[in-house]
């Protein structure tokens, strides 16, 4: 498997069927991805394991290159930064940093588009935050990163990561 064949699967209509079928050239693709198989969420929030979720959410995405990586990334450095607290649940600080340096290195060695891997990196950097609560500084900062079209799709991220947790948090 290439990048090439990577794409490929990502905008089919289905991509989680054809990455589970074609897993063991998807892990030497992206090795760390294989560390995500299986691995317990161990929270409430999530019902599916790392790469079970990660699989949803790239299905959940509307069909465009740039929001299928975003998604099959997002939390690919869960594994890295996980910490169990005294009641035994699962969490993950700062998982989206570990995630975008996994993302950039791959980036990197595939030689994708400076401008392209901008912008996915930062959208997985921001796909956790609470839009919410940042200042207008921050709401500033966030649209100089990422721009209209980047900030929309950064909702969108943010709406299907949302709908591949569990149902009792789709508020």
């Amino acid at each position: 498997m290439d990048i090439n064949d990577l794409y490929s699967m990502l905008l089919s209509n289905k991509p989680s069927e054809i990455l589970i079928n074609n897993e063991e050239e998807l892990f030497k693709l992206i090795p760390e991805l294989r560390k995500c198989k299986g691995f317990s969420q161990n929270n409430d929030w999530h019902i599916y394991d790392v790469y079970d979720h990660i699989l949803k959410v790239v299905d959940n995405v509307p069909l465009d290159l740039t929001l299928r990586l975003a998604a099959l990334f997002h939390d690919i450095g869960k594994p890295i930064s996980y910490k169990e607290d005294s009641n035994g649940v699962g969490h993950f600080y700062g998982h989206w940093e570990e995630s975008q340096k996994i993302f950039d290195d791959f980036s990197s060695k595939h030689n994708l588009d400076n401008k392209v891997s901008y912008l996915i990196s930062n959208l997985i950097y921001y796909h956790d935050i609470n839009v919410e609560k940042l200042n207008s500084n921050q709401i500033e900062e966030l649209y100089q990163k990422l721009g209209i079209d980047g900030i929309k799709k950064l909702y969108q991220l943010k709406k299907a990561d949302l709908l591949a947790q569990n149902k009792k948090y789709h508020y």
